[in-house]
């Protein structure tokens, strides 16, 4: 079952393969972003979705420093990843990397992506990393990919998938020992 959008952002959730883990492949502007691993734990995933929407339930104004939303990635992530905390700094790299998204565990450790926020408005940037860990020293994978998508539907995309989560893991966890 798909919430939300390919082409936006959409949380799919296919036929479970783990009865531990929870499956769900995730999409930003089209980009299928964790196709090495779907496969959450899922206390963890109900943690993190309620994380994002407390986090995009207000209207924000743009962050401090922000250009476009892919000038914003390369310098949020320059600072994230390059080494470019060292020295001195406006404190706008730092407010650009605050906006760091889907940090949901190791099954998105290989994307680099922010939600920038924009009124009603949320620009969402990412990029795939090879290096088969954290996007720390690895090597991007092509270009950042942006969608501005509206707030709202994101967290509609949000509220949904985490009561899908929310109501799959509780089923397993009432249903009779061998019968998932």
């Amino acid at each position: 079952m798909l919430v939300g959008s390919r082409t936006g952002f959409g949380l799919e959730f296919p036929i479970e393969q783990d009865p531990g883990l929870l499956c769900v492949d995730v999409f930003v502007g089209g980009l299928h972003v964790n196709t090495w691993d779907n496969a959450f734990y899922p206390p963890l995933l109900v943690k993190k979705l309620k994380d994002e929407l407390g986090r995009f339930r207000t209207p924000a104004a743009l962050p401090t420093g922000f250009t476009s939303p892919s000038e914003s990635f390369l310098t949020a992530e320059r600072w994230m990843y390059d080494g470019s905390r060292t020295g001195t700094s406006s404190g706008t790299e730092e407010a650009l990397a605050r906006c760091a998204f889907l940090e949901w565990g190791e099954c998105t450790d290989e994307v680099t992506a922010f939600a920038f926020p924009d009124g009603d408005r949320l620009h969402l940037v990412c990029r795939v990393r090879d290096g088969g860990g954290p996007a720390w020293g690895t090597e991007a994978r092509h270009e950042p990919t942006v969608a501005s998508v509206s707030r709202p539907a994101v967290l509609d995309t949000l509220e949904r998938g985490l009561a899908l989560a929310e109501h799959e893991w509780s089923t397993r966890l009432t249903a009779p020992k061998g019968h998932l």
